[in-house]
């Protein structure tokens, strides 16, 4: 059994016990009709003695002192009844299907990535940031080099997703090879996006190089994407060095049409730090807001107000049955 309030709960840890309210009013019903049959009375040789008068105040108000019994009794079963306080917070749930994408290949071991030992390494910590943040969103975790490889499908569980991607090194660890399958990479990427029920489905792919391998062209890839209303965002892993020499690998064309094409956007990143910031801009774009969820935190026993309440009226009751409203003999 629970109340609603504005900002928490009350429920009865014992709710059972509430039926006892049903019986308060007929034991003060049984009391009544106990006093009244054992009304005392004294012996006067004549009324007519007596001064005409009305009802005495202290006889209407009389009837007082069994609605302070109600209610005092009423107050010790709910304290039996065991009231709690459920501290409750109202948030905006904003969830996402998020798919990333991420190159392995051999390449993604060079250095020169923001002062960082590996491209690789900086992905990691940019990615293991930037799930940690994450409270509603769903994400699932693909790799690609020469193939592509399912690392995790959509969780919530962002905590074993870190796990999970900590010991990834260029390569994918021996898994996927180390040439560069773009299409075979957001291919699979988007078969983890496919059942989605989500309002927001998204795929984030980062590579640092062209697409040299695998059996599915990137364009290919770009129009299921399109079909499946997943939106592409690219990410090209492009050094300091590389964008001041000219030689960029990165095909930046083929990034930008893939996300054009589906709506998202393609970035271009030089060090781990630029790459965290990218993957929190992408998640406040695609944030999009679904519905409100209550989350009950802490519970707090309230049982003693309602003792103390019953108890104080009892005693109230019965000092003002021993004095104010005492019937004589």
């Amino acid at each position: 059994m629970t109340v609603q309030l504005l900002d928490a709960v009350i429920r009865f840890a014992d709710p059972l016990v509430l039926a006892l309210l049903l019986v308060v009013p007929a034991l003060v019903a049984l009391r009544i009709r106990r006093e009244r049959r054992s009304g005392g009375a004294l012996l006067f040789s004549a009324l007519s003695l007596l001064p005409a008068r009305g009802a005495q105040w202290r006889a209407r108000l009389r009837p007082a002192l069994a609605a302070l019994r109600i209610v005092a009794l009423a107050l010790l079963v709910v304290a039996l009844a065991r009231p709690q306080v459920v501290r409750a917070s109202e948030i905006t749930a904003e969830g996402i299907d998020i798919a990333i994408v991420l190159d392995v290949s051999g390449s993604m071991s060079e250095g020169g990535f923001g002062g960082g030992p590996s491209k690789v390494a900086a992905v990691k910590k940019a990615v293991t940031d930037f799930t940690a943040g994450l409270r509603t969103d769903r994400v699932g975790v693909v790799i690609f080099g020469t193939e592509a490889l399912l690392l995790a499908p959509l969780t919530l569980d962002h905590d074993a997703l870190q796990r999970l991607i900590a010991p990834l090194d260029a390569g994918g660890s021996g898994l996927v090879g180390g040439a560069t399958a773009i299409g075979m990479g957001l291919a699979m990427g988007l078969n983890v996006l496919r059942d989605s029920a989500a309002r927001s489905k998204v795929a984030i792919l980062l590579t640092d190089g062209e697409n040299n391998s695998g059996q599915i062209p990137p364009a290919d890839a770009a129009k299921a994407a399109e079909v499946l209303g997943v939106r592409v965002y690219t990410i090209g892993a492009v050094t300091s060095q590389e964008r001041a020499g000219g030689a960029i690998p990165v095909d930046e064309q083929l990034m930008r049409e893939i996300a054009g094409q589906t709506g998202g956007r393609y970035f271009s990143v030089s060090d781990a730090t630029a790459l965290e910031r990218i993957y929190d801009e992408i998640a406040q774009l695609e944030r999009t807001r679904i519905g409100v969820r209550t989350e009950y935190s802490s519970y707090e026993d309230v049982v003693l107000p309602f003792l103390l309440g019953g108890a104080l009226l009892l005693l109230l009751e019965l000092l003002l049955g021993l004095t104010v409203f005492r019937k004589a003999p």
